[in-house]
């Protein structure tokens, strides 16, 4: 648990007095603490603090918060309140929940996601940092081969990832870059009937817009024809079978950096035994890993 005093010191100039707030502690991530704060019987903001290495994981902190605001000045993220250079936000406070896991989308919003999706990449300001998954995959391969030593067992997942990643094929760009969010799983996308916000936009970079596309596919469980409306939503005028090969292999793509990430996290937090056992899980699965035999 995070020591709260530094930052309700530095956030002085938007909290009231300490004894008229309650700090709640929301569902931990596996990179951030976030706690809901609120006053006068009204939730007012969310403080996200990371706990994870930057540089390990691929994470450019100054990009993250700049791409934050402009997605806030788009009507795109809940406003930005205040920020340090670490890392630690703290963002307004919305009502809409982040969607489950399992979720099943209704047609119009899969619509409204692949609408907002063309919003960002067509006006959030491009950036310095790139982000391109099969680079971010060759670097999270390399933290992890770094920190194994004489583990044998897990020089074996080592180079099982090596070996899945091997059978990888890069796609032909489609779309031309476009500042990505990189990360749309259900979690991190809130919303209602009336609203759509993306949150948590850490590993956002320049890259292809279709990798976008592909982790929305895939991790909010859309089936072929859901994900021909989405990139009909998205920019009718795709070359849809190209765009559909893409978006297969972007899929693939997304599941090894999953569970690299998943392997890296364990290796750089020991302590962290959920990350290995979801690891596990997740390399055991099917319908998560489409390299399982």
């Amino acid at each position: 648990m995070t020591e709260l005093s530094e930052y309700f010191a530095n956030l002085a100039c938007i909290l009231p007095s300490c004894d008229k707030i309650k700090t709640t502690s929301l569902e931990e991530g596996f990179s951030n603490e976030a706690y809901l704060i609120d006053w006068g019987h009204s939730a007012r903001l969310v403080l996200r603090v990371p706990f994870i290495d930057s540089d390990i994981f691929y994470i450019n902190r100054v990009n993250e918060v700049e791409t934050l605001k402009s997605a806030a000045i788009l009507g795109l993220s809940p406003a930005v309140l205040w920020h340090d250079q670490k890392g630690a936000v703290a963002c307004q406070f919305v009502a809409q929940p982040s969607l489950d896991w399992s979720v099943a989308h209704v047609d119009k919003d899969i619509a409204r996601i692949a609408q907002a999706l063309a919003i960002s990449h067509q006006d959030l300001p491009i950036t310095n940092h790139q982000y391109a998954v099969f680079d971010v995959i060759e670097h999270y391969l390399s933290g992890i081969y770094s920190y194994i030593e004489n583990d044998a067992v897990l020089l074996n997942e080592y180079e099982y990832l090596k070996s899945i990643v091997s059978q990888l094929l890069q796609p032909n760009p489609l779309l031309k870059p476009a500042l990505c969010h990189n990360d749309l799983n259900p979690k991190n996308i809130l919303m209602d009937n009336e609203q759509l916000w993306f949150i948590d936009w850490e590993y956002c970079g320049v890259g292809d817009p279709l990798f976008d596309l592909a982790v929305v596919a895939k991790s909010h469980n859309l089936d072929e024809r859901q994900t021909m409306l989405l990139l009909a939503e998205y920019d009718v005028d795709l070359p849809f079978t190209a765009a559909l090969e893409a978006i297969s292999e972007y899929k693939k793509a997304y599941a090894v950096r999953e569970m690299a990430w998943l392997l890296l996290k364990h290796l750089v937090t020991p302590e962290d035994s959920i990350s290995l056992a979801y690891y596990y899980e997740f390399k055991a699965m099917p319908s998560l890993n489409p390299f399982c035999a």
